[in-house]
């Protein structure tokens, strides 16, 4: 249900999330409607009730049901469009919010349990519209609850007209008030677990997918050099305390520019996501790392994986990139690449990468399309470990 209701948000059309609240509001209204209304059926209720209060309340929440109905008839035809509805948004909640504080109004906010759904309101407005929106309905509703209060206090109006002055007298319309405030009260009680369950749901949805995406190339998919780098550090410590074997590949394509301007920036795009793919393809997942580190630039980490096994996984790159044609333009053409390996000996991770890129340029100076590798031992740090022994 989660996985519903978090596509939901995530992908839902403005004039979607309108007609949405629609259908959860409708239920709401109508209760409302029936519940007051059958007070008038009832004769030990009747007596304590002023009719025309529940006729107009009846009124004014069927004119908003009516209202909100319409709008759904005119944003059926458009709810694909991603159009955004701002106005919508805030005259709907608006609509809503003076359809339940009308009722707080009259039947009395601290006696009538219409408060609690309009607490309820505020989140689900923020979960499905926009601050924007719920702010601008919460100004006007706190405006008509402020002036309620006022007129109240002032003794221009009475507390909850639409009750008779003998309801209040000997507590007669408290079996009324509470069974219907307990009614909604379980209901509001279950309804904000869903609510915050959603919302938390959505916390870490998001902050699960920002943290992915902090860690990404946007081209290629591989992980960018930032991530990189960290990763590096971090296995090059843990091989000081392991002494695991650790390598790092350096990798470029060779004449990327000349793909660039020969075929354009698109092709070269599509070429880097090609390069990315292959590599991804030989990768020990999650061991290994493959990342974007530049332009054309790639590495890959490979933990607790000796030269020999290195140069392995160089070779079945090479051999798929060998069978794996370009296409623009009518034309083809394959993809080589020039690589640095070298096996560390407890190096720190800006000597390894040193090392690395150093392998990477003998072999562009050899003439490219091959591999240099070497084993390579942190001097200065096996003299510290002698020194202290």
């Amino acid at each position: 249900m989660l996985q519903t209701i978090r596509h939901f948000l995530i992908h839902a059309t403005p004039a979607q999330r309108c007609i949405l609240v629609v259908c959860l509001d409708t239920p709401f209204l109508i209760a409302f409607m029936v519940s007051q209304s059958a007070g008038l059926f009832v004769p030990e209720w009747r007596a304590m009730m002023v009719p025309k209060y529940v006729i107009l309340g009846n009124v004014v929440l069927g004119s908003i049901l009516l209202m909100q109905w319409a709008m759904v008839a005119l944003l059926w035809r458009q709810r694909l469009s991603p159009q955004a509805r701002p106005r919508t948004y805030t005259f709907l909640v608006t609509i809503i919010g003076i359809a339940f504080a009308y009722e707080a109004f009259i039947w009395g906010n601290l006696t009538y349990p219409t408060s609690m759904v309009i607490v309820g309101i505020v989140p689900i407005g923020i979960l499905i519209f926009d601050l924007r929106s719920v702010g601008i309905a919460m100004i006007v509703g706190l405006t008509f609850y402020w002036a309620n209060d006022l007129a109240i206090y002032a003794g221009l109006l009475d507390y909850a007209p639409a009750y008779r002055p003998s309801a209040f007298a000997g507590g007669e319309h408290h079996f009324m008030a509470e069974m219907l405030r307990t009614g909604v009260l379980y209901t509001s009680v279950v309804a904000y677990g869903l609510i915050a369950w959603v919302l938390f749901d959505q916390y870490d949805y998001h902050r699960s997918n920002l943290s992915t995406l902090s860690r990404l190339d946007t081209l290629t998919g591989l992980s960018n050099r930032r991530y990189f780098m960290q990763r590096l550090e971090e296995e090059c410590e843990r091989q000081r305390r392991t002494h695991q074997p650790l390598c790092l590949v350096m990798i470029d394509a060779d004449h990327f520019k000349r793909i660039n301007d020969t075929y354009g920036h698109l092709m070269g795009d599509a070429v880097l996501r090609g390069l990315a793919d292959v590599l991804s393809r030989h990768m020990r997942v999650p061991a290994d790392l493959p990342a974007r580190v530049g332009g054309e630039e790639f590495a890959i980490l490979m933990p607790e994986t000796d030269l020999d096994g290195a140069l392995k996984v160089c070779r079945r790159v090479e051999k798929s990139l060998q069978t794996l044609p370009f296409f623009c333009s009518g034309k083809s053409f394959t993809v080589t690449l020039s690589m640095g390996v070298v096996e560390s000996h407890d190096l720190l991770p800006e000597n390894l990468l040193h090392y690395a890129d150093a392998n990477l340029y003998k072999a562009k100076a050899q003439g490219r399309d091959m591999t240099i590798a070497t084993v390579e031992e942190e001097v200065l740090f096996r003299e510290r470990l002698a020194s202290t022994a």
